[in-house]
């Protein structure tokens, strides 16, 4: 019986990364249709060639609307408007279609001017007949170290961290831990925690997705740096 436990946790981890949590009540009857409408515009925007726009706007929606959120008044307008409850739940949706959204972003630059990597590599002396051993094997790499810390990360800290619900409401949710990966890394989530990204880059080749790939990886330290250490320090007691 812990096994199917530990199975269902793990699946119930895996999806509210992803952008979906199970335990979003009558709100899934609005979440799911809005993850539909994200992945049809990613579609329309593969048909149309509009890959670049369509990155640029999922980073935009993503880094510049948690910062918003998070880091200004917003939050406190959406909880005296709607409630603590309420306001949570709408904050959580939001969320998960933002983490949805750049997950889909990533995606749509990787497959932005595919074919550049393998050459450019050919181009600097490197041998093209071991190019599908090293990609497919750094492409696992990357995929079980990325994941594989993301998810244990979020296993140690909860879904409500991931989704930075302290931040929202402005409160501890439990005390800092230093188990698991936390207690070699400083901040799992945010470095190896998103190595998976790279993996879309490696299977297309594009230089757009692999500098695309790169700036997320940034932004999503700035975001940390300015909004979110600040608040874990106030909170905490650390950084």
């Amino acid at each position: 019986m812990n096994i199917f436990k530990t199975a269902w946790r793990a699946i119930d981890i895996a999806l509210a990364m992803s952008g979906l949590r199970l335990d979003a009540g009558r709100f899934l009857f609005v979440w799911l249709p809005l993850l539909g409408a994200s992945v049809w515009l990613a579609y329309r925007a593969e048909q149309s060639g509009c890959l670049v726009e369509h990155a640029f706007a999922s980073w935009a929606f993503y880094y510049l609307g948690i910062s918003l959120i998070l880091g200004t008044r917003i939050k406190r307008v959406m909880l005296r408007a709607l409630g603590e409850a309420n306001a949570t739940r709408v904050y959580d949706m939001i969320c998960g279609l933002m983490f949805f959204n750049i997950g889909c972003g990533v995606g749509a630059a990787a497959l932005h001017a595919p074919g550049f990597l393998e050459p450019w590599l050919t181009e600097q002396g490197f041998d093209p007949s071991a190019f599908p051993f090293l990609k497919w094997g750094l492409i696992g790499l990357l995929a079980v170290a990325g994941f594989g810390i993301k998810i244990w990360s979020t296993w140690i800290v909860g879904i409500d961290t991931y989704y930075f619900r302290d931040l929202f409401l402005e409160q501890a949710h439990g005390e800092f831990t230093a188990k698991g990966p936390y207690k070699w890394l400083a901040n799992p989530m945010y470095g190896v925690g998103n190595l998976h990204m790279y993996c879309f880059v490696l299977l297309t080749g594009s230089a757009f997705g692999l500098w695309f790939a790169l700036g997320c990886h940034v932004s999503i330290y700035a975001f940390y740096f300015i909004v979110e250490k600040p608040f874990i320090r106030r909170t905490y007691g650390t950084g």
